[in-house]
């Protein structure tokens, strides 16, 4: 009986991957060296990732939804890069200059797991057996001082380095990362934020004929000085390798490539009379999502026609705002970045200058308010209060949620941003 309850306690020690004789430091060796196997073999690769950003006054006040994010992410070297969803090519600015408004964190996902496991700054301290997603877990917790650390917050136009802390889980028995937590306080008062804090949730994750553990998931959590939270919960999804030799990104894994077109130049100071052909929901949107319009009229150059009536122009939503003032409404950005031309794809770019009831739209308005009349359409619910340069910007009565296939849009175009 007595060799049974040993050989049952062995058993038990052997699930947790942990032989009993073996210190804590033993599998912390083995838990570096898998790491560093693993993020050495990661080929370059790209995902899409949404992003759900929240902010609240203070600790005490409820967070508040502020849009949703749809992008590709592509982890290329050491670095992130971003493109619009459906985009040719990576862009140069940093994401932050892509959305123009709103806090967003970046690099997490690229430069924290090489930080912890790769740079041979920080002091380990082995805390322990826990569970963690229903499984058995070994935690261990670190600290890098500022003299070693990489960690670098961008709040433009500051920047600096900070020294940080956190903890890491892995699979007691196959010792894979599961979550690693990041965290700064001491951060340079310029910057005007109390805290950071990235937790990240790990997963195998298929790309070509292998899996890699990779980040699925993240929450980032900006405290700022005066009590003030913002919050970004990122997932990614869809991860396929990225070939250097292409400056194509996919709108899904699988989607055939994108060539630059060969048609006609459109030239700058043309009107283009637009039907949008997508429906778009404020409520359920997200930045980057595609959008798809047609022309109404053929698009001329004097009397010369560029473009035949029927021809598609793809864009993407890039501003998504809800707002109190006056009445409750949705600011609405678009942006029309491809014409599609005899099976070639022309690069476009215009900006809106008016929009219009669609067909059919005052009617149905007025079976939900009786008080829906074409004048007040024309005054607020449809309405180009504002001109941005490359972009169309709606101001849409939130009591009328759904923006619908059909709407009349005039653009003009503009010389290439």
């Amino acid at each position: 009986m007595r060799r049974w309850r040993w050989s049952a306690v062995l058993w038990v020690w052997a699930l947790l991957g942990v032989r009993a004789q073996e210190p804590a430091e033993g599998v912390l060796e083995r838990i570096q060296a898998k790491m560093k196997e693993n993020l050495a073999r990661v080929p370059d690769y790209v995902c899409l990732q949404t992003i759900e950003r929240s902010s609240r006054d203070s600790e005490r006040a409820p967070a508040k939804v502020l849009d949703t994010l749809r992008l590709e992410v592509g982890f290329v070297g050491d670095k992130e890069v971003f493109s619009w969803r459906g985009a040719r090519r990576f862009e140069e600015k940093e994401l932050g200059e892509m959305i123009g408004a709103g806090v967003v964190g970046t690099g997490s996902f690229a430069i924290h797991a090489a930080n912890v496991f790769l740079s041979g700054a920080p002091e380990f301290s082995f805390r322990g057996r826990e569970t963690i997603h229903e499984r058995p877990a070994l935690r261990y917790d670190y600290v890098v001082p500022v003299d070693l650390s990489r960690y670098r917050i961008r709040v433009p136009p500051r920047e600096a380095i900070v020294p940080f802390y956190g903890s890491f889980w892995v699979d007691a028995e196959t010792l894979d990362l599961i979550r690693l937590e990041v965290h700064a306080e001491e951060i340079d008062p310029a910057l005007r934020l109390a805290k950071v804090s990235d937790v990240m949730e790990y997963a195998r994750v298929a790309i070509g004929d292998s899996d890699f553990l990779l980040p699925a998931s993240s929450e980032l959590t900006m405290l700022g000085a005066l009590g003030d939270e913002n919050r970004n919960r990122r997932t990614l999804e869809g991860c396929r390798q990225y070939s250097a030799q292409s400056s194509v990104v996919f709108d899904e894994p699988g989607s055939p490539v994108r060539r630059e077109g060969t048609g006609p130049a459109i030239p700058p100071g043309l009107r283009v009379e637009l039907s949008l052909d997508t429906e778009i929901d404020p409520e359920r949107a997200a930045l980057g999502d595609p959008i798809r319009a047609v022309l109404s009229r053929p698009l001329k150059d004097g009397e010369t026609v560029l473009v035949p009536q029927g021809a598609v122009v793809l864009g993407r939503l890039v501003r998504l705002e809800k707002s109190e003032i006056s009445v409750p409404h949705y600011i609405v950005g678009l942006e029309l970045h491809t014409l599609e031309v005899n099976g070639e794809q022309i690069e476009f770019f215009a900006t809106m200058t008016q929009a219009g009831p669609a067909a059919g739209l005052i009617r149905e308005a007025k079976k939900l308010d009786p008080t829906f009349t074409k004048d007040r359409a024309v005054r607020f619910d449809i309405l180009v209060r504002e001109r941005q340069r490359g972009q169309g910007i709606l101001h849409w009565e939130a009591k009328r949620p759904r923006i619908p296939r059909g709407l009349r849009m005039r653009w003009e175009t503009c010389a290439g941003l």
